[in-house]
């Protein structure tokens, strides 16, 4: 069995698993349990693999230090842009050490990520089948929304609500 047959293998299994789950209008419901599923998963791998207590300090840091060097520059004021243009280093240090920390989850998400997307992107036509309408027509879009727009928008929608029960810092704090 080559790999392309194992692949048909899973998605028919799935496939045929949802059942009318896949079509049109539960396929709503389908797509948008399918992203609070991986919602989850992303928001626990983070939680065991980032130091979050780290990340809130050094955010912390970073936002404290742009906020004052943004003043210092409106008002001009030239003492405190020196002052502060000599921490830039050490901010721009915790700034790498943000990402370094942001970029761990990726590593251990993203093939089995592509490998659920690709799986399911099979289940719900190829994106060639509607999954969700908009009441409204969304640009270069339009009303009828297949399995990637459709997880798209909800993973938008839910992605910082999970991150809250996780207790995962977020863009807003």
């Amino acid at each position: 069995m080559d790999l392309n047959e194992i692949y048909l293998t899973i998605v028919n299994a799935v496939s045929g698993a949802m059942g009318p789950a896949k079509e049109y209008p539960l396929s709503v419901l389908s797509v948008f349990l399918i992203t609070i599923v991986m919602a989850v998963i992303s928001s626990g791998v983070t939680r065991l693999v980032v130091d979050i207590d780290l990340l809130r300090r050094r955010t912390s840091e970073v936002r404290a230090w742009q906020k004052e060097y943004t003043q210092a520059l409106r008002s001009k004021d030239e003492k405190a842009i020196a002052r502060l243009k000599k921490k830039e280093q050490t901010i721009k240090s915790a700034q790498a050490e943000m990402s370094k920390e942001q970029f761990k989850p990726l590593i251990f998400t993203i093939i089995p990520f592509f490998i659920f997307y690709y799986i399911f992107y099979a289940v719900f036509g190829y994106n060639q089948l509607t999954v969700a309408v908009s009441p409204i027509s969304l640009p270069f879009v339009g009303t009828n929304l297949n399995f990637w727009v459709w997880y798209l928008l909800s993973s938008f929608s839910v992605s910082s609500l999970i991150q809250r029960i996780f207790g995962l810092p977020s863009a807003a704090d």
